[in-house]
């Protein structure tokens, strides 16, 4: 092709053909000028739909990793959950309105001290926000949502507001508590070396009287108060998790 090319423009020159050798030099330059940006055309079109299948991937991965939470928050409603009523019995067995073993109002008790954290599944969205892509999806909304959805510590920060009240409460301050009761009941201690001591199957504690006193009734009303603000944020947080969910979904799908 390039040597036909040349044929015609030496043909022209020979032929002294100078303004016809000008225009066709030109229309040369043109066609390879259009040629090139046809090439830039076709890169870009290809680039473009690598990257739109990219963010495609990382929002499938964001969904999957929306699902996780929403799973983690369900699991953390139940355990909570548990522990708020254990919290609520004992207090209504102060109260007298019910009746429970001494076993029952240990283990309701030394349930308050188990915690249980959430943490965020954010791995595709920690690449797609460190890419660049995540500036790059045509809805700017969705765009918006995920960064303020990602951002959210509320959540965090209850629980750990939780934990720091629980682990405040000080056994030493309340003399009739038996310190090998915190080696619950039934524990197997498996990965300690001969491991010998003989747990008693009830707690030694009369927790009957333990929770009589103003300290341990003012520890438990703290932490029933801050379980109120647990479910709120798991709630808000759940409503949220869903709602994004639903929003990725719909993009994914159009």
């Amino acid at each position: 092709m390039i040597s036909f090319f040349r044929k015609i423009r030496q043909k022209l020159l020979q032929q002294n053909r100078l303004t016809r050798y000008l225009i066709y030099a030109l229309g040369e330059i043109l066609l390879v000028v259009i040629g090139i940006l046809i090439a830039l055309q076709l890169n870009i079109q290809k680039e473009l739909a690598d990257e739109k299948k990219e963010i495609e991937q990382l929002l499938i991965g964001v969904q999957a990793d929306l699902n996780l939470e929403a799973k983690r928050i369900d699991f953390l409603i139940g355990y909570y959950g548990e522990i708020t009523d254990g919290i609520q019995k004992i207090i209504l067995n102060y109260q007298g309105k019910e009746v429970h073993t001494n076993k029952e109002l240990g283990q309701y008790f030394m349930n308050t001290f188990e915690f249980r954290k959430f943490s965020k599944f954010n791995t595709s969205y920690q690449t797609l926000y460190g890419s660049g892509l995540l500036q790059e999806i045509k809805d700017k909304n969705l765009s918006e949502e995920i960064i303020t959805y990602y951002s959210k510590q509320y959540l965090e920060w209850s629980l750990e507001i939780y934990q720091q009240k629980a682990s405040a409460f000080n056994f030493n301050n309340i003399p009739q508590f038996d310190p090998l009761d915190k080696l619950k009941s039934g524990a197997n201690y498996q990965s300690i070396p001969n491991y010998r001591l003989g747990l008693e199957k009830e707690f030694t504690t009369d927790f009957k009287e333990f929770i009589k006193e103003t300290e341990v009734l003012n520890f438990l009303v703290d932490l029933l108060h801050q379980s109120d603000l647990v479910f709120t944020n798991l709630k808000t947080y759940k409503e949220s998790n869903l709602i994004l969910s639903s929003r990725v979904k719909n993009y994914l799908e159009q």
